[in-house]
């Protein structure tokens, strides 16, 4: 299958049962979601190697530092991003991540009703979708050999790959059924 693993440690380990805290728990695990894949991006990048003037991997990462990310592997984030969505609005067809949907129903109901806080789980993640996809770009400003953040890529990533810029195709992809995307 297309995802072996997703984290969620975040959201298995969740202690504040408040909307605001499952933000945060969605946010951290997107972000290290999307740091991880990146790593292994270019790790498989990196395999891909010719022996060309420059390799694969370090082209991407120079990419990516010029504030662009490569289209493979945009499309592997929004297919992480559709997949924490599914997550969310409780239509993940794995059976692997019980305890993260019971962590979710504590926060959100899984029927169509709303949360003490007054959000059905469609309201929630349209309200918290944009700052999910802003922790997956921010992961991508960290190098990933020293962990340090490289400051010029935030703004730049930001900036072209703004939620409501990219929201229309982005949202499309994560709406379309999980078994398709597989």
């Amino acid at each position: 299958p297309r995802r072996q693993e997703l984290c969620v440690n975040n959201l298995q380990k969740l202690s504040d049962q408040t909307s605001d805290g499952l933000r945060k728990a969605f946010i951290q695990c997107a972000a290290i979601e999307t740091f991880w894949l990146w790593d292994k991006y270019k790790e498989d990048k990196k395999k891909d190697a010719g022996g060309g003037e420059e390799s694969p991997d370090v082209a991407a990462q120079n990419q990516l530092e010029s504030g662009t990310i490569p289209d493979d592997f945009k499309r592997i984030m929004y297919y992480t991003y559709g997949d924490y969505r599914d997550l969310c609005l409780d239509k993940n067809i794995g059976n692997d991540v019980r305890d993260v949907e019971n962590n979710i129903n504590k926060v959100l109901p899984n029927n169509s009703a709303k949360s003490a806080n007054g959000h059905s789980r469609q309201e929630w993640w349209k309200k918290y979708a944009e700052d999910i996809w802003k922790g997956m770009l921010c992961a991508l400003s960290y190098d990933t050999t020293n962990k340090n953040m490289i400051e010029h890529v935030r703004p730049q990533l930001t900036s072209t790959y703004n939620y409501d810029t990219i929201k229309n195709n982005l949202e499309d992809f994560a709406t379309r059924p999980q078994f398709l995307r597989w």
